[in-house]
């Protein structure tokens, strides 16, 4: 299937910490040619004891919970698909399953901008979705808007392990790359409103790199058959399914040495103490879907439905 290496990672992100490296006595769980998992228990595991689920978390108030995400990131969200995109379905669940009584709205709100700048930070809206977490362990290494992610906000645990890919044209100097030191003094393309906080850490940052940052996601593509950039790095299912639509699979390489792992989160502001007391809600309904496989189903679907349109 396509986004076959994402599958793979997303199917064993328990067991893999990075998508460039398999350790010897790692068991991986294979997805099957439709992106399912085949069933982990045989017949004779029928007996097994179940995994406990761990038990609802209680909503603190008697409030709805205003949740925002926008559009135009498909899968993972956008009002077009169903559900609104694989991780919109995954932040209903979550929430529905960490505490059933807790009521709660999802809206989108098409400016990405505004859900970190004034609509958390304001109170208009208590937890935001999908957002890439740095190393919030380094912020002293960050740039001013990386480390305000780290500053301003508190995050979920992980909804999903994203690989963020770097790709070029075929015969590019660059498409044979093994390590981010030879990207040094190339122009790369990161669409606008896309973090830079893992080309901070790995100085891929002016003055060492170009970096160009059109406005349109698809942007970068256009970029790189004109020859004004070198090298597109942003989310690798986007990316792949942006450079197949414009009939690109065939131009473009996918510098694959150095894809690397980067986990997207629901924020809530420090300042917002409901939004604070109800982030358990999340964490515990996404623990209850890992543990069923429910989350990797909704994944699943999710890039087949993107594939398939």
């Amino acid at each position: 299937m396509r986004g076959g290496f994402q599958a793979l990672f997303s199917a064993n992100s328990n067991v893999l910490t990075s998508p460039n490296v398999v350790e010897i006595g790692q068991v991986l769980q294979i997805p099957c040619a439709d992106g399912s998992l085949a069933s982990a228990a045989s017949d004779t595991d029928s007996a097994a004891p179940a995994v406990a689920e761990p038990a609802p978390v209680k909503a603190s108030s008697d409030r709805a919970l205003r949740v925002v995400t926008a559009s135009g990131y498909a899968p993972f969200t956008d009002e077009s698909l169903e559900g609104g995109g694989a991780l919109t379905m995954m932040v209903n669940r979550a929430i529905s399953l960490g505490d059933p009584d807790q009521e709660f709205s999802i809206v989108f709100v098409n400016d990405w901008g505004s859900h970190l700048d004034s609509l958390l930070p304001t109170g208009a809206m208590d937890m935001a979705f999908p957002w890439y977490k740095p190393d919030c362990s380094k912020v002293e290494f960050l740039a001013p808007a990386s480390a305000y992610r780290c500053t301003a906000f508190n995050h979920s645990a992980p909804l999903y392990d994203a690989l963020v890919g770097y790709y070029t044209l075929n015969g590019s100097e660059y498409a044979n790359a093994t390590t981010y030191a030879e990207l040094q003094g190339a122009r790369l393309c990161r669409p606008e409103a896309w973090f830079t906080f893992d080309l901070e850490a790995e100085q891929l940052m002016p003055p060492n790199v170009e970096l160009i940052q059109p406005v349109a996601q698809d942007g970068c593509w256009q970029l790189l058959l004109d020859g004004k950039v070198d090298v597109v790095t942003l989310d690798a299912l986007p990316a792949e399914e942006d450079y197949r639509e414009l009939g690109l699979a065939d131009q473009v390489a996918n510098i694959s040495a150095l894809a690397s792992k980067q986990t997207m989160h629901v924020f809530v502001s420090k300042d917002n103490a409901f939004a604070n007391a109800a982030l358990p809600i999340i964490n515990a309904g996404l623990e209850q879907l890992r543990l069923s496989g429910e989350w990797f189903e909704i994944v699943r679907a999710g890039i087949l439905e993107t594939v398939e349109n």
